[in-house]
């Protein structure tokens, strides 16, 4: 929910819903759904399908299918805001490795703490075949898939690691890696267009911007910078 209030029934029990808070509806639960109050409501909502999820509670480690949401209300604010940012992340016309990463993230976060899954114990595999597989090919789309692949893991298990032993997710430092490949290029003069294409920036305005959030300068400025 992200404004308003929100009023649902389930079976014999009434709930409110306010900013922030979550509802949990397993398949086949009956419910209704109006506003709690005259300004109504807003919110995001999301229907993975069971394929979906038993993949990740697979990926968690559990053996006993389908986990259920044992209470329809929750509130928690960081899963709250992990939430809106995948839904968001997902909206894009090209949502990429950031919104699968935030895919499965999120998902299994809320099968972990509301869906009373215990993920299995997180066995140390090295990640560098899916760094160097970056490192070959950051020019390209990468998918989660792939990544995790290389290194013989399940999606939730890799981005665990790779966090545990890089400091950040996998999107995250192929984008720092192009941006270091876009320093050299603009070193030796290349028109910024054609720097953006090589080092796999979709556009010249994702590229401008994820440069000046890394270096605090556009690569125009930083350039310039460098001829003076």
């Amino acid at each position: 929910m992200e404004d308003g209030l929100q009023s649902f029934s389930l079976g014999s029990q009434k709930f409110i819903t306010p900013p922030g808070g979550f509802i949990f509806i397993n398949p086949g639960e009956s419910h209704t759904g109006e506003p709690a109050a005259a300004r109504g409501f807003r919110y995001r909502a999301m229907y993975p399908t069971v394929a979906q999820l038993r993949s990740i509670a697979q990926e968690l480690g559990l053996s006993d299918g389908l986990p259920q949401f044992t209470q329809p209300r929750r509130n928690d604010a960081r899963l709250a805001r992990m939430f809106s940012r995948m839904h968001a992340l997902l909206m894009r016309a090209e949502p990429g490795l950031e919104a699968e990463t935030a895919f499965v993230s999120t998902l299994a976060e809320l099968l972990r703490i509301f869906g009373q899954a215990r993920p299995a114990s997180l066995r140390p595999v090295g990640v560098q075949p899916a760094l160097d597989l970056i490192h070959a090919q950051y020019d390209r789309p990468l998918s989660l898939d792939e990544l995790a692949a290389a290194v013989s893991l399940s999606r939730y298990h890799f981005l665990r690691s790779f966090r545990n032993q890089v400091g950040m997710p996998p999107h995250t430092y192929i984008e720092n890696y192009r941006i270091a490949i876009a320093q050299r290029l603009l070193a030796k003069g290349r028109p910024l267009a054609q720097v953006a294409a090589e080092v796999g920036f979709s556009s010249q305005s994702h590229f401008t911007r994820r440069f000046r959030q890394t270096l605090g300068v556009t690569p125009g400025r930083y350039a310039s910078l460098l001829q003076a």
